[in-house]
């Protein structure tokens, strides 16, 4: 005769069944047992009926007072950001801690390195701690699936930087779309025409935004975009540099290079000076955001500021406002973007002389790969748009 296994019970002093009971029997964690009692769209119909039969089988009875003391609102809520070594984020998280101090609210900061397994995770820890709300930076359309879990257990959510296709939530930030124009239309104004960008990963709105934007500035100005020109990278200096590297060795290389972010565009730098380019002069660099270190290199950054800290405030407003009102509409809150002119794209046609070459190969000739250019002042302009 087949022995049953024996399931070693941790039920409370009072004998009663507890959900950590449940979840022994069924061979699953406690969140996962946690989620099928309140229904969770994130568990497997499978994982749901082993558990709903292990509470069967143990009489366990999911006690609706003290879940309704425990969904009592509370004063904690989530941050959910792409990417914590970005200064961007703190400062933005910043914002946002400032907002919600003044009405007593503790906030949870979370990281998901752009993991979309790590944010799921991080999405129902969340909601096991029961948090009033959660502010959100999407690692890519899978978040449709967490936004739904969070409506499920009627936490309210918004969504910072990136919003999501077809899905109804509020957002917050920037208009990527004109920020990426203000950095076309500048590039331009200064003489330059053949132009590359290097964007973030192509899953996300701000990347996509960001790289229409850049499309829409070229065709407007009546310029071809060369698509070998165009790259997606990973949001870090070293793998920006990878791909300012292959565009500088092109047999036409661009005379400026537009990025996704500041810190991508450290990485366009940190390449320029590899190949001993002089910056301002041999290559123009843009980047996006206006972190505080834009100031500090040389030559300091050139970059669309599109200010973290009132995104933040702005979300947190909002995020607020539904948590004390959970039927108020979704909005979408898109904050202008300026551009910040500093040394890193030179003055006005000063690479070519005051005329645009008819020749491209006058442009590689510029180049010259395995030794540096020969010093000349950097020229300097410290206007601020």
């Amino acid at each position: 005769m087949k022995m049953k296994k024996q399931i070693k019970l941790t039920s409370d002093p009072s004998g009663r069944i507890t959900l950590d009971d449940v979840a022994a029997h069924a061979g699953v964690s406690r969140s996962t047992a946690s989620l099928v009692v309140r229904n969770s769209v994130l568990i497997p119909p499978e994982t749901h009926k082993r558990v709903r039969a292990s509470m069967t089988a143990l009489g366990y009875v999911y006690n609706h007072s003290a879940a309704n003391l425990r969904t009592k609102k509370t004063k904690i809520l989530g941050m959910i950001i792409a990417d914590i070594s970005n200064p961007f984020y703190a400062i933005l998280a910043s914002g946002i801690e400032k907002a919600c101090n003044e009405r007593e609210y503790v906030t949870i900061f979370a990281d998901t390195g752009e993991s979309a397994d790590r944010q799921r995770l991080i999405v129902n820890r969340l909601i096991e701690h029961n948090v009033a709300g959660v502010f959100l930076c999407p690692a890519g359309e899978a978040t449709k699936t967490d936004m739904r879990a969070l409506d499920a257990v009627g936490i309210p959510a918004v969504l910072i930087m990136r919003y999501l296709q077809s899905y109804p939530a509020s957002y917050v930030g920037p208009d990527n779309i004109k920020g990426a124009r203000l950095a076309v239309d500048h590039l331009v104004s200064l003489g330059h025409r053949r132009i590359a960008m290097i964007g973030g990963p192509a899953a996300r709105s701000a990347s996509i935004d960001r790289l229409r934007g850049f499309r829409d500035g070229m065709a407007g100005h009546g310029l071809a975009v060369e698509e070998a020109l165009i790259a997606a990278s990973e949001i870090d200096r070293r793998s920006a540099m990878d791909v300012a590297l292959k565009f500088l060795s092109h047999r036409k290389p661009p005379t400026a290079i537009f990025c996704y972010n500041d810190i991508m565009a450290f990485g366009v730098m940190l390449a320029g000076i590899k190949l001993g380019l002089q910056l301002g002069r041999d290559l123009a660099v843009i980047g996006f955001d206006d972190i505080p270190e834009s100031q500090l290199w040389t030559p300091p950054l050139t970059t669309v500021a599109i200010d973290p800290r009132n995104i933040g405030q702005l979300a947190a407003n909002e995020l607020l406002k539904k948590i004390d009102n959970p039927s108020s509409p979704n909005l979408s809150i898109v904050v202008e973007p300026r551009l910040v002119v500093r040394e890193s794209c030179g003055e006005a046609l000063t690479i070519r002389g005051n005329k645009q070459p008819s020749d491209e190969s006058a442009i590689a000739k510029r180049v010259d790969y395995g030794r540096p250019s020969q010093k000349r002042k950097t020229p300097t302009n410290r206007s601020r748009l």
